[in-house]
């Protein structure tokens, strides 16, 4: 799913950048431990940024600089602190870097990609964001003023960074794939000028951005050969996981529900909070102290992940299959589903989303995931 953060500060987005996006202890899988990061949308592309997202161009767009001549692209204001007229100090909103786009894979992908080791699937989750970040892309807005309506851009620059842990939760780090994209506060009109984004319509769009990323998933999974089940909330989950292993790996989500309950509050905006009050310290532990957890609680549930890894036969894929685990391709609790005649995955999300498709594209039901 997408979850959209609060608008960043410059010094918040900065700080992020160097103590939890690009940080090498989110990526205890990851074989280099710095994980994968890269930039994307249409403005990113015209200004010269591709691969790895580095600091230098991170800090200057979370100013409102042009990331490679340090233009101001976009007004940018300090947070200045006065007597108000009532005599109360009053501090002003700083500039906003940006906002944080979370894609958070389901628990079953995230064990087969990472407990499970295949790849694959984590690379199934990357381009699954990609695709939902192109969407999301087109109804970006330019902020015009108080007065005149936001006028739709269709470009944005986002750097996104991919972890493989949740924060930790009495002193266990949870297995889960999860790639934040940092939007950041510009966006260029049809004549040339660059504005700060109109962020409403970002927000607006958060729920067909998930549909999006859900069913961009469900196809590439269902094509390298895992049979997928609808989950409590309507996304894929790998077939073949129990429900107790599941819970043991999602104690992040439990300890935010905890919160929620004994606050008597519901909501996303009401869930974010109580992310935020509820985040453990991070505890700095050895990639191996948390895979060594990792396997432990795995062992204990019968090594459900290993059981899932599965290797389709040469014939459904374009490049040789290599099992972490020798002896098991031909034993997968997960089935092929040949689907020759499966909806595009970008379809299947306008259909859910509104209810019925854009014009050109006829109306089928989300169930084709299946």
């Amino acid at each position: 799913m997408l979850s959209i953060s609060q608008p960043l500060s410059a010094g918040q987005a900065r700080t992020y950048h160097a103590r939890e996006f690009a940080s090498s202890e989110q990526n205890y899988w990851s074989r280099d431990q710095q994980g994968h990061s890269e930039w994307q949308g249409r403005l990113a592309g015209e200004w010269g940024l591709a691969g790895a997202v580095g600091a230098e161009h991170f800090a200057r767009l979370s100013e409102g600089q042009h990331p490679q001549t340090e233009a101001q692209l976009v007004r940018h204001q300090t947070a200045k602190t006065y007597d108000g007229k009532f005599g109360r100090e009053v501090t002003s909103v700083e500039h906003r870097a940006g906002w944080d786009a979370t894609f958070s894979a389901p628990k079953s992908v995230s064990l087969t990609a990472l407990v499970g080791g295949d790849d694959r699937v984590r690379v199934a989750h990357r381009e699954s964001v990609r695709a939902a970040l192109s969407e999301l892309e087109r109804y970006t807005q330019a902020r015009i003023g108080n007065i005149r309506a936001p006028e739709t851009t269709g470009k944005f620059a986002a750097a996104t960074f991919e972890h493989d842990t949740a924060r930790p939760v009495e002193g266990y780090a949870a297995p889960q794939l999860h790639t934040h994209a940092v939007i950041f506060n510009v966006t260029e009109r049809e004549n040339g000028q660059t504005r700060a984004l109109q962020p409403q319509e970002l927000f607006a769009s958060q729920s067909y951005a998930t549909n999006v990323y859900r069913s961009e998933l469900a196809v590439r999974l269902k094509d390298l050969g895992y049979t997928i089940e609808r989950g409590e909330f309507g996304q894929p989950e790998i077939k073949g996981y129990t429900k107790e292993y599941m819970e043991a790996n999602s104690l992040r989500r439990e300890q935010v529900k905890d919160h929620l309950r004994a606050s008597g509050l519901d909501g996303p905006a009401a869930a974010q909070i109580a992310a935020h009050r509820t985040r453990d310290s991070k505890e700095l532990r050895t990639p191996e102290e948390v895979l060594r957890q990792h396997r432990e609680l795995a062992a204990q549930h019968g090594h459900q992940a290993d059981r899932g890894y599965y290797c389709p036969t040469p014939a459904k894929v374009k490049s040789p299959c290599s099992c972490r685990t020798p002896g098991r391709c031909n034993v997968a609790a997960f089935t092929v589903l040949d689907s020759p005649h499966r909806l595009p995955a970008l379809r299947v999300a306008r259909n859910h989303h509104f209810g019925s498709a854009p014009p050109g594209l006829p109306y089928q039901p989300v169930s084709n995931w299946s």
